[in-house]
């Protein structure tokens, strides 16, 4: 386990070859204080450097779930790559075991074939040819890390699809994005990230993990969009994560049991009358008990005591991990 007393800024570099084996990496740390041993996953490629103030990993990370991932679309045999993180296996895509709670700024620079398109959670800076960088992002926790490469196609703005799938009509889609993240700005806090970026990939191990900037959708979900509830729900509830566990990260449970609230709190204003908070749709019913949890606290301190609370939090702890007794202070 690697343990920093304050880390300034992580810098990735990942060679995402359709050709090769696994992804290279390079991950270098910059921090105040000094690491434990390092335990390092995946191939290492050049020994573990330790620099005045710094650290560096290289290493060559087979495809793994969670990790990196290699897919083969199966209707017309293109290939992706994406990195699908996880917040308990980072080091499957970062190749050094950071502490979660330590979040910094990411500079991430892929190179990927010239022709294909490339995202990930930062702004684009170089957006063509084979290296592209991206420019540093909000301080985030490592494990959350994401991007997509491959042949994708823009079928609506910031809405990214593979190639197969380039018929999609992804009005109703954009239409709830940008409803949603009116909704919550207005709710809780503005929109943290200058960019909302959606991306559908083959074979996802969940139905859809939202990243600082980048949400990454399996591509099935796709098919069940005409159903205005499921669409609704799944839509709301990726970008309440934006606040919930991106903006500020804690406990899963807290994480998903907030996320299920405000997207109910969402549901129930754009379509009045259908109760969603007694018969929640099938992707929500894992995290049931969460949102009983909230629902409590709600019947405690009022609707409106839980979201003042939720408006403390996200602006005296913004871009930090705090502890579910951080949220419970400001609702007491």
């Amino acid at each position: 386990m690697i343990t920093l007393v304050e880390v300034e800024a992580y810098d990735l570099t990942w060679r995402l070859d359709p050709a090769a084996d696994g992804v290279r990496g390079r991950a270098t740390l910059r921090f105040r204080g000094e690491p434990e041993p390092v335990e390092v996953f995946g191939e290492v490629l050049v020994p573990t450097r330790r620099e005045s103030g710094g650290l560096r990993v290289e290493a060559l990370f087979p495809y793994a779930r969670p990790g990196f991932r290699r897919v083969t679309d199966p209707v017309d045999g293109q290939v992706y790559l994406y990195a699908a993180p996880n917040p308990h296996r980072a080091p499957q895509s970062l190749g050094h075991s950071a502490d979660h709670r330590l979040r910094a700024p990411v500079t991430l620079t892929a190179v990927v074939p010239p022709a294909w398109k490339c995202l990930a959670n930062g702004l684009p800076v170089v957006d063509g040819g084979e290296v592209r960088t991206f420019a540093p992002t909000a301080p985030t926790a490592p494990a959350w890390v994401a991007a997509a490469a491959g042949p994708f196609v823009e079928v609506a703005p910031s809405v990214h699809v593979p190639r197969s799938r380039a018929g999609f009509d992804a009005t109703r889609v954009t239409d709830l994005v940008d409803r949603s993240l009116a909704f919550f700005s207005e709710l809780l806090a503005p929109y943290p990230y200058p960019k909302c970026e959606l991306v559908f990939v083959h074979d996802l191990s969940l139905l859809a993990l939202s990243t600082q900037g980048l949400i990454v959708f399996d591509e099935g979900a796709l098919d069940r969009f005409d159903d205005p509830r499921y669409a609704t729900t799944v839509i709301a509830h990726e970008v309440a994560h934006a606040w919930s566990g991106n903006l500020v990260d804690t406990d899963i449970w807290l994480v998903e049991g907030l996320a299920v609230y405000l997207s109910r709190l969402f549901a129930e204003a754009e379509r009045p009358g259908d109760d969603t908070w007694r018969d929640p749709p099938a992707p929500d019913l894992p995290y049931r008990p969460y949102l009983d949890r909230l629902l409590e606290v709600e019947a405690r301190v009022g609707r409106e005591g839980l979201l003042r609370g939720l408006r403390a939090v996200f602006a005296e702890l913004a871009h930090r991990h705090a502890e579910p007794a951080e949220f419970e202070a400001r609702w007491g």
